[in-house]
């Protein structure tokens, strides 16, 4: 028996083979009909088919049949309830369509995934992935979808008691939706129990009744009993108990999931007991633990036969490489095996010795080009300091310019204050002298010295002189401080000029006290600190 299984095994794995997508289009169909298969619940048959098709295009680098296959492997998982593995192939999606240009495929996993967490009631992470959604419909302008992933943040958003986060992404989907979607009911929905958790009763209640003529049919189920156990709650907490109770029942009318089954039971038990009925409060109480143990059961079961799935499709896999092998090892000789082996042993010693050669080489090129880079720094370094030095030669030379100009200003400003003195003292001679004194001839000539001592045009030389050896100062000296007069303008410069302060008294005419006691004023009014030197603070402008 076991010779002929691998007779028919030998026989039919190439017709196998032939059966394998061997182009875009083919690789297309053949995961419609794994998801075609999904639908129906074949999943064994369904994940065979995507797996194969997501091994064919993971060789071939067909991204857009990679993700599509990668994401529906993810989704049969999802169905059957085991959502570790299908969270497990939404992530491989997900770096799937991180790679490719289309971000549309980034957004479908995205919104899986986080619907896949708030299935768990595990809300943090389905609000992280919902808002990676909604931030990428955003980047990409699609307004109808994140219209969607808003709607989607507002319900994540109830349930962890941000109800004004909530509240904003509800009038934004609110907007973004069109009002003939299926999905618009949901946004009352969201307003309602938003109102029912900041205990808003009334409008709670208006909106929840209010919705439920746009609930009829059955792709509105689901809502209508999300709507139901709003108002269940809203009377149960407003100790409505009958009312409470009506649309429990309704609810029960209704095809529930296990999950929806243990939310209306520990409510109806809830009820019972604000009405004091504990025994039907504890049958629904024990109906609850019940209906648990069945989630409990079911999962286990689920998990079991997905065991099995998951080692048949991996041992489909393995049989799959292996018989490629051997099929591979079947078409060629004895002779060819051992000449090909031969080649091999040649090529990896080859290999082996280029390797080493190159390795060798490489070392040498780095070798090479540490030193190389040494040399350069070591010469940027000495360009750097020469170029240094030649700087502080220039600026030592510069400086030694400008004092030797502000030296030559400074002897020319006591020239001409010795001059003005002599002048000043024989006007003051000439006029004390009796005979000179009423001399018509001698008052004219005294009359125009001191005209020349009020107007003398030296003064106004000897400030151009004083720019054109410190270019810019008096500009930046009167832009820093416009309140200065002339003659403290004129003051400044001897001191910018170094003057010490006798030297500066001859020029002024004034003692070396009152000199100090200028400069004194002059800080105060330029607002220097105590202790700071004006001089010095003359140098930085």
């Amino acid at each position: 028996m076991r010779k002929l299984n691998q007779f028919l095994f030998w026989i039919l794995f190439p017709l196998f083979l032939l059966a394998q997508p061997k182009n875009e289009k083919e690789c297309d169909a053949q995961i419609e009909n794994a998801i075609e298969k999904m639908y129906m619940k074949e999943h064994a048959s369904s994940l065979e088919l995507l797996v194969q098709a997501k091994s064919v295009s993971e060789n071939k680098n067909w991204i857009r049949q990679n993700f599509r296959a990668t994401i529906n492997i993810g989704a049969n998982y999802y169905m059957m309830m085991d959502f570790e593995e299908a969270l497990k192939f939404y992530l491989e999606a997900y770096e799937i369509a991180e790679k490719s240009a289309d971000k549309r495929n980034i957004m479908a996993v995205l919104n899986n995934i986080a619907i896949l967490y708030f299935q768990e009631r595990n809300y943090p992470k389905a609000y992280e992935y919902f808002l990676k959604a909604y931030d990428l419909a955003d980047e990409k302008k699609q307004s109808e979808k994140k219209g969607y992933y808003a709607l989607n943040l507002s319900l994540v958003l109830n349930k962890i008691s941000k109800l004004d986060e909530a509240e904003t992404y509800t009038k934004e989907a609110e907007k973004l939706i069109p009002a003939d979607s299926d999905f618009f009911p949901m946004i009352q929905l969201s307003k309602a129990e938003n109102a029912l958790f900041r205990k808003n009763y009334p409008l709670a209640e208006k909106i929840a009744l209010g919705i439920i003529p746009q609930l009829s049919g059955n792709k509105q189920q689901e809502n209508r009993v999300f709507n139901y156990l709003v108002l269940a709650q809203i009377y149960e907490q407003t100790n409505q108990t009958d009312k409470a109770l009506f649309y429990l029942k309704k609810s029960q009318n209704e095809p529930l999931n296990i999950q929806d089954k243990i939310e209306v039971y520990q409510l109806i038990s809830k009820v019972y007991a604000r009405q004091n009925q504990y025994d039907k409060s504890l049958l629904y109480k024990d109906s609850v633990i019940y209906t648990k143990d069945s989630l409990s059961n079911f999962t286990n079961s689920a998990l079991y036969e997905n065991g099995k799935i998951k080692f048949e499709i991996q041992n489909y896999q393995y049989e799959l490489k292996e018989s490629q092998r051997k099929l591979e090892a079947s078409r060629e000789l004895l002779l060819t095996f051992l000449i090909s082996g031969i080649l091999i042993i040649l090529l990896i010693g080859l290999a082996f010795r280029n390797n080493h050669i190159k390795h060798k080489q490489k070392e040498k090129i780095v070798e090479l080009e540490l030193e190389k880079e040494r040399n350069e720094n070591l010469l940027l370094e000495k360009q750097w300091k020469e170029q240094e030095t030649l700087n502080l030669l220039e600026n030592e030379r510069l400086q030694n310019e400008l004092e030797k100009k502000n030296r030559k200003l400074a002897t020319r400003a006591l020239h001409l204050s010795s001059k003005n003195e002599i002048i000043e003292q024989v006007i003051k001679e000439l006029s004390a002298h009796p005979q000179t004194a009423n001399s018509e001839f001698v008052k004219k000539y005294l009359t125009e010295l001191k005209f020349q001592l009020k107007n003398d045009r030296q003064l106004d030389s000897f400030f151009t002189h004083f720019e054109e050896a410190n270019p810019g100062f008096l500009k930046r000296l009167s832009e820093k401080h416009p309140d200065l007069i002339p003659g403290e303008i004129r003051f400044i410069t001897y001191i910018y000029m170094n003057l010490n302060n006798k030297e500066i008294a001859s020029l002024l005419n004034i003692t070396p006290q009152s000199t100090r006691k200028r400069k004194e004023r002059l800080s105060k009014k330029i607002n220097l600190t105590e202790g700071e030197s004006l001089f010095a603070y003359l140098s930085s402008i």
